[in-house]
């Protein structure tokens, strides 16, 4: 069972890890990015920065998919992580009701985006995908650490058109 997806461009790294892994009680984190499955380098990084007793899955976009869309896995609590919107909408569009809520975080700045919260920044385009998404019938949130208040798609929209 899917207990939340999170988009976060940096995937994988220590407040994933602990802070998100404690707070959705997961036992098998997801990393779901194409560029991931060609970078040993990462994968290294990755598989260091997993909790003991996690088990850590890298697939490409599409064996994301496979995994969750498989019934051997829905007694698993995972916790699934994409890079950005457009990988999450991939990701949420081809799995039919397995993910209901997207946790939005850790989105560095870029040209065209704006501050939104703390470390997390957004585009247009970020802005129009997480609508999308939000229409399509998903909770779509952001939050930097469980400790910290959730922004909703309301708060975001507001802090990004300032």
């Amino acid at each position: 069972m899917i207990q939340v997806l999170r988009v976060d461009d940096r995937l994988l790294h220590g407040q994933v890890a602990v802070a998100w892994t404690r707070h959705y009680k997961v036992d098998v984190i997801l990393v779901a990015n194409d560029h991931l499955i060609t970078d040993k380098n990462m994968q290294v990084a990755f598989k260091l920065a997993t909790p003991a007793g996690v088990t850590l899955s890298m697939k490409s976009l599409q064996g994301a998919v496979n995994v969750i869309n498989n019934p051997k896995h829905a007694s698993r609590r995972i916790l699934v992580i994409t890079k950005d919107l457009d990988d999450a909408k991939f990701v949420c569009e081809k799995t039919g009701t397995e993910i209901k809520d997207i946790l939005l975080g850790g989105l560095r700045n870029g040209e065209g985006k704006k501050n939104i919260e703390m470390h997390s920044y957004m585009s247009a385009h970020d802005i129009e995908v997480m609508d999308e998404l939000e229409n399509d019938g998903f909770h779509v949130f952001m939050q930097a650490v469980p400790t910290s208040k959730a922004l909703s798609t309301e708060e975001i929209r507001r802090n990004f058109n300032k």
